[in-house]
């Protein structure tokens, strides 16, 4: 039951993503961003104030929400400050600053779980919301309206949120053995991306033109995202276990590991938006999916005699082909739509990267434990069936970024 509480918001601001930076670019990033910011408060607000689990669960909804409409628009803003010239150093930087997040963040809610409860994690960032919506001011002025009277393409957001939710709840009930249930809402999902595919080719104003993937570096540059960040979520499933269970390393040692991933993406982001001055998003994104492929072929080669040095160089390495790769990909996207779509641009980005992540948390899992099950039928020892599943897993991940690399280089010696 408590894997809902993670379940409810990921599909929440998933499935929203799109949708949102949509309702940024027809009716002002700045005020959806201001809107996202103020549900995330109130979502954070009834979170640690939930007294029950039945209660807890709308709360994570609504800021699921809340991220969605202040998440989408992020990108759009940042590069609406600087010159056009601008944006790819802009973006490496956006994309830094979002890879810290994601270092820091678990290190702070541990801390504060452990000082003040769970409810800890929730009202600690209510403060910084508000920080953040007290200096929303700063930002640009929305320009006008450009739609023109247009009506929002009701029908096709409806459908693009079912087909997202049933997608990622297709592959998590695949994931836990669930057929039946999960060929339903599969069909269900087929039919209503059906029906989004014939509203948008109709709809006055779309939330996603679909020409767009008529390009077939800008649709193939989108896949890639999707099986990039699937390879790279690698990592976050199966190495915590690896570290402590297996590699006898503490938790602080092990959650310094686990850091150093993200700190090689937060370097490497800012990097990859001065390389794409004068390189394209296509070759800096060639050279990241390559990077983090020998990244996670290392990982899964360390065992339990391998130092912790060793491991956070593995895990720094491909972190640092994930940080070439988001940013060369953010980038390539956001040149791909004008600039009147920056928002939904955004919303793609974020759509395809929780798409792939859903997909290695659903797939690869069900692999690992295939194969370590099968690996002790065998009759192998616990240890010697994990390290099994565990090179098997990284050896596939690095196979796909790999392949991706070779895909990247190709749109790039095509140009």
């Amino acid at each position: 039951m408590i894997q809902w509480i993670i379940i409810c918001y990921v599909l929440t601001y998933s499935s929203l993503m799109l949708v949102a930076g949509k309702l940024g670019d027809r009716y002002g990033r700045r005020r959806i961003f201001k809107i996202g910011l103020t549900v995330s408060c109130f979502g954070l607000a009834a979170c640690s104030l939930a007294p029950s689990f039945e209660l807890l669960l709308p709360a994570r909804v609504a800021q699921g929400l809340g991220t969605a409409l202040a998440i989408a628009c992020g990108p759009a803003l940042a590069t609406s400050l600087y010159p056009e010239s601008e944006r790819p150093r802009i973006i490496g930087y956006y994309a830094a600053m979002f890879a810290a997040a994601g270092a820091v963040g678990p290190v702070v809610g541990g801390v504060l779980t452990d000082a003040f409860g769970w409810q800890g994690v929730f009202w600690f960032r209510i403060p910084l919301a508000g920080l953040v919506l007290a200096l929303s001011w700063l930002l640009p002025q929305d320009k006008p309206p450009s739609f023109k009277g247009k009506p929002f393409d009701i029908l096709g957001a409806l459908l693009l949120v079912i087909a997202l939710i049933s997608l990622a709840a297709t592959l998590s009930l695949v994931r836990r053995g669930e057929g039946g249930a999960a060929l339903a809402i599969a069909l269900l999902g087929t039919a209503a991306a059906a029906g989004f595919i014939r509203t948008e080719r109709r709809a006055p104003d779309p939330v996603l033109r679909l020409d767009a993937f008529r390009s077939p570096r800008f649709a193939l540059l989108n896949a890639l995202n999707i099986v990039v960040s699937s390879a790279s979520f690698t990592p976050l499933l199966f190495t915590p276990f690896f570290l402590t269970r297996y590699a006898g390393f503490d938790a602080a040692a092990g959650g310094l590991a686990l850091a150093s991933g993200a700190v090689g993406t937060t370097i490497a982001a800012a990097i990859a938006g001065r390389m794409l001055k004068t390189m394209s998003s296509q070759s800096v994104a060639a050279l990241g999916a390559a990077t983090a492929a020998a990244g996670l072929i290392l990982i899964g080669q360390v065992d339990g005699a391998s130092s912790l040095a060793e491991v956070i160089a593995t895990l720094t390495l491909a972190g640092i082909g994930l940080g070439f790769f988001q940013t060369a990909y953010l980038d390539g996207v956001t040149a791909g739509l004008p600039e009147s779509e920056r928002g939904v641009a955004g919303g793609l980005a974020m759509a395809t990267r929780t798409i792939g992540v859903v997909a290695a948390a659903s797939m690869l899992t069900l692999l690992f434990g295939e194969t370590e099950l099968s690996a002790l039928a065998a009759g192998a020892g616990p240890e010697q069936a994990f390290s099994q599943a565990y090179a098997l897993a990284f050896a596939i991940a690095a196979t796909a970024a790999a392949a991706g690399a070779i895909l990247a280089w190709t749109m790039r010696r095509s140009t």
